[in-house]
């Protein structure tokens, strides 16, 4: 019997803890719960932040492959710009350009075929976009 007495004692710890006092209480269990979601709501948060920086990161690099694909086909072309954007595909550009679309706003790609500008306008395409980006700055300073 004795023998039994020693082996339960270890089976149960050291402390000889009885079977109610084993494991967590609800509370316990219930601020764990809640510190785990407080630090899953601030990292999605953060999170959010970074994916709409990289859009609009994306974005800029995307408009810079666009003045570069319209610099090359003047070049190429004698100095004379392109007429249309639409003229770049497929030679100097693998999609045709047309719309944009950042992490917090959208529109039309606007092109001078006189200076070769390229600027990022509103839905309507007559205005530059006035929809600011992650950071606060407008898209149509792009």
């Amino acid at each position: 019997m004795n023998r039994a007495m020693a082996i339960s004692s270890l089976i149960r710890g050291s402390r000889g803890l009885g079977p109610r006092q084993r494991g967590f209480t609800l509370i316990e269990l219930l601020v764990v719960i809640s510190i785990l979601g407080i630090l899953l709501s601030v990292a999605s948060r953060r999170n959010t932040v970074v994916l709409e920086r990289s859009r609009d990161a994306a974005l800029m690099i995307d408009l810079g492959h666009l003045r570069n694909a319209v610099h090359q086909a003047a070049l190429e072309a004698g100095g004379v710009l392109p007429t249309t954007l639409e003229e770049l595909y497929p030679r100097f550009l693998s999609r045709k350009p047309g719309t944009w679309q950042g992490a917090r706003g959208s529109g039309i790609i606007g092109y001078d075929p006189v200076t070769g500008r390229i600027d990022l306008r509103g839905p309507d395409g007559s205005t530059p976009a006035a929809t600011l980006d992650s950071k606060g700055r407008p898209y149509g300073e792009y």
